[in-house]
């Protein structure tokens, strides 16, 4: 999969060219610049920066791009940036010595000079570890970003495969929950969550019943639900396994979680971040319910 789009990939042709013809062609061949008298656009020589440019840029693409069918990232990241590299510098400068010499030729009416063709090399190299070093990094970018979905998936997976596979514990004894009315003796299964929210602490069942209990925290309440049937994502939840659908990556390392039932009922899940620290222990309490 490549790192941009085709039309992003023109927009950033449209943008980088221009932009990067007019600073070489005024600071490594014309040597004139606006404020100077006497001064004219150079032209010829945006012109033949622009053709050098283009065509080192299609010929580095085209090699991404069958790189990519005949060594992905994935497989041999090391391996593959090599390769780039090496494949990349020898077209590269085999395109400048093809192009160049024909570009001066027909913008300036002459062949390039030992000076021009120096430059020439000195601005071609630079274009082409431009190019080939965004493009690693997008790709890179890419690769991790991938890398972190799959990780994510994983564990949505693993989440799934524990629902369907781990039944209630035999003997396990009912919890004891004080709510506003009475006091309730709850199966661990019944219970989805419990959600804390300026210092009340509301129960939401399984079946999306909803009861305001008497605890104003967490404190209390954590001292009556098992550790290996309950886990507290943040300041504001304490789930079951049972209430969890799915976890998606977030940035720095966070996670999403959505649970099921949602407070709002209009919502079909409801979404809780977890921290970065939170996540790495939300990981082996998992590994520990697999495990168990």
């Amino acid at each position: 999969m490549e790192p941009l789009t085709r039309r992003r990939h023109l927009l950033l042709l449209l943008i980088l060219v221009p932009l990067l013809a007019t600073v070489a062609s005024h600071v490594v061949f014309f040597r004139r610049f606006p404020w100077q008298p006497g001064y004219r656009f150079p032209l010829p020589y945006f012109l033949t920066v622009s053709t050098v440019m283009l065509s080192c840029w299609t010929v580095n693409l085209a090699i991404f791009r069958k790189l990519d069918r005949a060594l992905p990232f994935s497989v041999d990241p090391v391996r593959r940036i090599g390769r780039q590299v090496l494949l990349g510098g020898l077209a590269t400068m085999t395109t400048f010595f093809l192009v160049f010499p024909g570009a001066v030729r027909l913008y300036t009416g002459q062949w390039p000079n030992a000076v021009q063709l120096t430059s020439g090399i000195f601005v071609c190299i630079t274009i082409a570890t431009l190019i080939n070093g965004g493009y690693v990094g997008l790709y890179l970018l890419q690769a991790y970003r991938l890398e972190k979905e799959q990780a994510a998936r994983d564990l949505s997976d693993q989440i799934s495969d524990l629902r369907k596979t781990r039944p209630p514990a035999a003997g396990t004894p009912a919890i004891w929950v004080e709510t506003v009315a009475r006091r309730l003796a709850l199966q661990p299964e019944e219970i989805a969550y419990f959600y804390s929210t300026q210092g009340v602490v509301l129960l939401v069942r399984t079946d999306a019943q909803q009861l305001t209990t008497r605890y104003n925290s967490f404190t209390e309440l954590e001292k009556l639900l098992p550790s290996t049937l309950f886990f507290q994502l943040n300041r504001q939840f304490i789930v079951s396994l049972a209430a969890i659908r799915s976890v998606q990556d977030d940035s720095n390392r966070k996670l999403l979680v959505s649970l099921a039932p949602a407070l709002h009922k209009q919502d079909p899940v409801e979404t809780v971040t977890v921290s970065r620290y939170r996540s790495a222990e939300f990981k082996r309490w998992l590994n520990q319910l697999t495990a168990a």
